[in-house]
């Protein structure tokens, strides 16, 4: 059944291609006439020249469409995917705990991982990827007033991961034929059509201490920052767990499991 229903839609695709033949006499007559307007006369020709470009290039663009057929349990899923690298396309994302990008991502830059100490009421809620070169200086002068950047440290004293108080590295990626990036939480895998950059588990600053932290995908295989083993604090991550039957039900999250997730994107 499956099979025949990938055919129908093969040849409702391709059907789709095809014109009706008409008398010839008439296509000759419609061919010259189409032929003949190209001819007629201007008086700006870097105009028509530039407006005739501009939909040739539209039109490459429509035909160059990649066809996908998916069976599922669900049904048949259909997606059109442009096959060509558009103009102003593509999606930035900052893969947290590694110093490389998936293959098929292009890295931008590595760097450090930093943020507001955790100790701090002020600064900032998120965490950024500090670059380890090309650093430049509008101004030479003390601000006065002012915020700390921070190191950022992982803080886990369990089984998943050895290197509690290591410093954590970042990688900024850049995927050319991506328009949209989600951040996904309790989930490894991504939904269909969706691209998975990388997964990994769901960190934050500790509930008990004064700074606020949004809530970060740290890859599943951090990395360590050689050297970096010293317990500096600063801004620390820590693993999040569900608080079962305070609005987190319990099926499917696990009181006792460490939430993951996934960066995905399309």
């Amino acid at each position: 059944m499956k099979i025949l229903l990938v055919a129908f839609f093969a040849f409702l695709i391709s059907s789709s291609y095809c014109t009706p033949a008409g008398d010839d006499t008439e296509n000759e007559e419609s061919v010259d006439a189409a032929e003949n307007s190209k001819f007629k006369e201007t008086d700006n020709l870097d105009s028509e020249l530039a407006t005739n470009t501009e939909a040739e290039a539209i039109d490459d663009k429509a035909e160059q469409q990649n066809i996908g057929l998916k069976l599922t349990d669900k049904g048949i899923v259909i997606t059109l995917t442009p096959d060509y690298d558009s103009r102003g396309s593509g999606v930035v994302y900052t893969r947290w705990g590694k110093t490389t990008c998936r293959s098929g991502a292009e890295l931008v830059y590595a760097g450090y991982t930093g943020g507001t100490g955790h100790g701090e009421h002020g600064g900032a809620a998120n965490i950024v990827c500090m670059p380890t070169s090309g650093v430049g200086h509008l101004s030479h002068q003390n601000p006065g007033h002012y915020t700390f950047m921070y190191g950022s440290e992982y803080q886990s004293h369990n089984k998943i991961w050895s290197n509690h108080d290591w410093n954590v590295p970042c990688a900024v990626c850049y995927v050319p034929d991506k328009s949209t990036k989600m951040q996904l939480p309790g989930r490894i895998t991504c939904p269909d059509s969706w691209t998975q950059e990388y997964r990994g588990y769901l960190m934050a600053e500790h509930r008990g201490h004064a700074r606020n932290a949004v809530f970060e995908c740290i890859d599943e295989a951090g990395e360590k920052i050689h050297g970096s083993n010293r317990n500096t604090d600063g801004a620390l991550l820590y693993f999040v767990m569900p608080k079962c039957n305070a609005g987190i039900p319990c099926g499917p999250y696990n009181a006792n499991i460490a939430i993951t997730c996934s960066i995905c994107t399309r």
